[in-house]
């Protein structure tokens, strides 16, 4: 018996969801009604791969080395040579930035040439005249305070793969460990310079801590530091970091390459020989002054062209045409997609004009489901009433529930997340959640955002990107202050911290508050949580978001159907030991001691209702079969596999099986419906079919699907359509032929088993229209979700929905990979059936028993492949075949 023998302990070793085997989910089984949310490889069964094109890992970024660093130099009296003293950073195509001091040498004499694209050697170097110098007003010469100053060349430089004016970080906040200074290390104003260009790596520190090497007195800060410069100690002691007016920068990923940031510049250097700090000028202090100086002096500058990713996006230049002169740097999972998730939606109010103000997006997690953030469901008190798909659709809010335990104004970033329903399901396929532990490195997927800069119109459009990122366990999570001062508690397990090592430009991804952090798992995606809190998509520091799996129970309780178990254990105090008992599915039995009644153990097993008799420990025993001929019907459907091993053969298509089901009079035979041979005597049917014509059917045909030379004609002894067969609802649409004589089984004709197992089905399963000669995967769906997508409700018992197969999947739920044999010239998009056709499970291609099951009969249903289709369940049925059959 299949219910035994094959799926019952697969069933009950897994609970809930059952996979018997590893056979692509050939053998997972999905229960009748839903019991755990950690159940999308059976619900939308072969669909939980990533839905969008993930970012190539091992990427090769290009290092355009230094191309923005410049050299300022003297002529001498006799143009014979140039003494390079000083060093400066290209910010424009025509302006050098550099250190105020340079404006004139120790004899008080101004530069007079500048020249870029020397930092490997002088191959590709441009040489120009400085037509003008313009120092900052407060700078006072031989000081350090306000040390900065614009040089303008002649003309503007040719901009190309290694000369290029690097970007201004104009952010107060220097969040870098790491930063470099660059120049040809000359340890004196007066030294001559080195060939090649340096660069050195240097951390920055405190002005508080700085104070101590320069305390207020000293000959270069007699009035102690200042907020408009920094310090920073050189990495390595044996590198001498560069020269005065050289860049202190740092290198930002911005998607495709690495970008230079100008940081400060170098004001005050004491060389190679010392460890005491270097003084900068800070150049986000000054931001406002360099373009207003720009502007004067006849350039288009704006801020806005100084924002990181305009400015990024300027100055990129593809290098291909001068490769030999690029550092390759091998960084990994650092690509950057464009791609866009259709489960990621947004939010929206009832009027278009009035959209929801913060960052925030959802997740759709279930048909009708998506999940977010508290805060994102929290703004300013007005809830959103729809959402947004990523193809403009919109669909209503049905309720919106918030974690009990969020609360806002004491601690809002624990238990930050929120259910929203949806008044329908959206027509898209949603994303499967993950509900493991952590697993610190393991490979993430963010759904951040990009804002692109139009630079004609001064704007941004924003566009969704996904990145690679990876998960850090609470240890390596170390936050910046800013958000780790929103845990005063610390991070919980229901905290994900992950990060990707280089930093990004600003605005090149962004998080989105509750946009889905992404699981690749086994080449499968999930969701593994919803972002939280962080910048940059988690690059360069860490960012949080909120872990599924923490809050799986409460979710659980949210989503799972509510059921009412009361009605599975019913206690009769009339009832005493010995006593005759029956169930409501007329299952007729004795009332026994439990110990004595191992068959109770599969009432419960099977969520069946369990009847104890009185108050003591006695129950409703199901009785065992007497009657010889209800016996051998019993043996029959339970010895099945074996009865018929030796008659099953690879080839075999259902047609052993299959019956066609006549009218036959003095003038003609005509054949209208098909049955499924369940027995040496019985054929199983719809009795929508038998029972349109005003007669029954009185003649089978046997063994003639695939060829009328081994079929023969059976004569019908009766027809019995079940007894609450409604034809307006269709509801048991199930009838039984028995047959004037027994089949002697044979290779051509043989009965099929039958699946018993009534708490759960298997996914893959074949429709087998005989009338068009079709056989297409079609798969289980959970009463409660056919009951939304249809509006009406079902008895679980004895109907069941179900999902056709082929296109199905690019709006809610997919077909699978089950090969599907067609008949020549039949389109697999007519997902018409004849009522009655039989829908049945093979065991795993493995398996040499070839044992196919009649699992369902289909009843009815639209064509339209969006709407799910209605059957029979055969397991439901068992006792009245017996009954009818014996």
């Amino acid at each position: 018996m299949v219910g035994v023998s094959v799926v019952l302990g697969c069933v009950l070793a897994f609970a809930s969801i059952a996979q018997c085997d590893d056979n692509n989910g050939t053998d997972w089984m999905l229960p009748y009604e839903r019991s755990t949310i950690d159940d999308c490889g059976v619900r939308f069964y072969n669909q939980v791969e990533s839905q969008v094109d993930a970012p190539a890992e091992d990427r090769i970024l290009y290092d355009s080395g230094i191309p923005h660093a410049a050299e300022i130099g003297w002529t001498s009296e006799d143009s014979s040579r140039v003494r390079w003293l000083c060093s400066g950073s290209l910010i424009w195509e025509n302006f050098i930035l550099t250190a105020a001091r340079c404006a004139a040498n120790d004899d008080k004499i101004p530069p007079d040439v500048a020249r870029v694209g020397v930092y490997y050697s002088d191959e590709f170097a441009q040489q120009l005249k400085i037509v003008d110098i313009i120092r900052h007003p407060k700078h006072r010469l031989r000081s350090t305070y306000y040390d900065i100053a614009l040089v303008k060349l002649e003309r503007n430089v040719t901009v190309d793969g290694t000369v290029a004016p690097t970007c201004l970080w104009l952010d107060d906040e220097i969040r870098f460990p790491e930063l470099f200074t660059a120049g040809w290390g000359r340890v004196g104003f007066e030294e001559d310079k080195p060939e090649i260009l340096s660069r050195a790596p240097v951390v920055q520190i405190s002005n508080e801590k700085c104070s101590t090497y320069y305390p207020e007195g000293s000959p270069f800060v007699r009035k102690g530091l200042m907020d408009h410069q920094l310090c920073a100690s050189k990495k390595n002691k044996d590198i001498c970091p560069g020269d005065i007016g050289g860049p202190l920068y740092v290198q930002l990923f911005n998607g495709r390459e690495l970008s230079s940031f100008l940081v400060g510049v170098t004001s005050f250097e004491l060389g190679c020989d010392s460890s005491d700090p270097s003084i900068y000028v800070k150049v986000s202090k000054f931001g406002d002054w360099i373009i207003e100086t720009l502007q004067r002096h006849g350039e288009m500058a704006t801020r806005f062209k100084f924002e990181p990713t305009v400015c990024a996006n300027r100055h990129y230049i593809p290098h291909d045409h001068k490769r030999d002169v690029m550092k390759m740097l091998h960084s990994s999972n650092t690509h950057v997609s464009e791609s866009v998730s259709s489960y990621v939606v947004s939010f929206a109010r009832q009027h278009v004009d009035d959209p929801i103000g913060n960052n925030c997006s959802g997740t759709l997690v279930e048909p009708n489901v998506v999940l977010t953030t508290a805060e994102c469901v929290l703004d300013e008190g007005t809830k959103p009433t729809h959402v947004v798909l990523a193809n403009g659709k919109m669909i209503e809010v049905l309720e919106i529930t918030i974690h009990p335990s969020y609360n806002h104004s004491i601690s809002p970033y624990y238990n930050n997340i929120a259910v929203v329903k949806l008044t329908s399901f959206a027509p898209i396929l949603p994303f499967c959640g993950w509900y493991g532990g952590p697993k610190p490195d393991q490979k993430l997927l963010i759904t951040g955002q990009r804002f692109v800069p139009n630079e004609d119109t001064e704007e941004y459009n924003r566009i969704e990107i996904m990145t690679h990122v990876s998960e850090r366990s609470p240890v390596q999570c170390r936050l910046a202050s800013r958000y780790s001062d929103l845990l005063p508690q610390g991070l919980r397990s229901e905290h994900l911290c992950y990060e990707n090592h280089p930093f990004l430009v600003p605005g090149t991804c962004d998080n989105i508050l509750g946009s889905p952090i992404e699981r690749i798992n086994e080449h499968k995606g999930y969701i593994d949580g919803i972002n939280l809190l962080g910048r940059d998509c988690g690059y360069g520091e860490p960012a949080v978001g909120i872990r599924l799996s923490a809050h799986k129970a409460w979710l659980e309780s949210l989503l799972l159907p509510r059921r009412d178990n009361a009605t599975l254990v019913h206690i009769d105090t009339d009832q005493e030991l010995g006593d005759e008992c029956e169930y409501a599915d007329g299952t007729k039995g004795t009332c026994t001691a439990e110990p004595s009644c191992p068959d109770i153990n599969a009432r419960l097993q099977n969520n069946q209702q369990v009847i104890f008799c009185g108050n003591r420990n006695v129950v409703c025993c199901p009785n065992k079969a007497t009657d010889p001929r209800m016996m051998a019907i019993e043996n029959e459907f339970n010895q099945c596999e074996e009865r018929y091993r030796h008659l099953r053969t690879d080839q075999q298509n259902g047609s052993s099986h299959a019956v066609e089901i006549g009218w036959q009079d003095d003038r003609n035979t005509t054949y209208g419906c098909f049955g499924y041979l369940i027995s040496t005597r019985g054929v199983v049917a719809s009795a929508s079919c038998l029972s349109e014509r005003a007669d029954l059917p009185n003649i089978v045909r046997i063994g003639g699907i695939d060829s009328l030379d081994n079929s023969r004609v059976v004569p019908i002894e009766k027809v019995i359509i079940h007894p609450d067969y409604k034809k307006e609802t269709l509801e048991h649409n199930i009838a039984i032929v028995k047959l004037e004589s027994t089949v002697d089984p044979s290779e051509n004709v043989f009965p099929t088993c039958l699946w018993q197992n009534i708490t759960h089905s298997p996914v893959k399963q074949l429709v087998m229209d005989f009338a068009s000669k079709r056989y297409d995967p079609i798969h289980p769906m959970y009463k409660s979700d056919c009951e939304a997508l249809l509006n009406r409700t079902f008895d679980e018992h004895y109907t069941l929905c179900m999902n056709p197969g082929t296109k199905f999947y690019k709006t809610l739920f997919y077909a699978g990979d089950l090969q599907v044999r067609l008949a020549p010239n039949v389109s697999i998009s007519n997902t018409c059936y004849e009522t009655g056709s039989p829908i049945v499970w093979r065991q795993a291609p493995n398996s040499t028993d070839n044992v196919e099951y009649l699992v369902h009969m289909y009843s009815h249903g639209s064509c339209d492949l969006n709407i799910p289709r209605v059957v029979t369940r055969i397991a439901a049925y068992i006792g009245w075949f017996k009954a009818v059959l014996h």
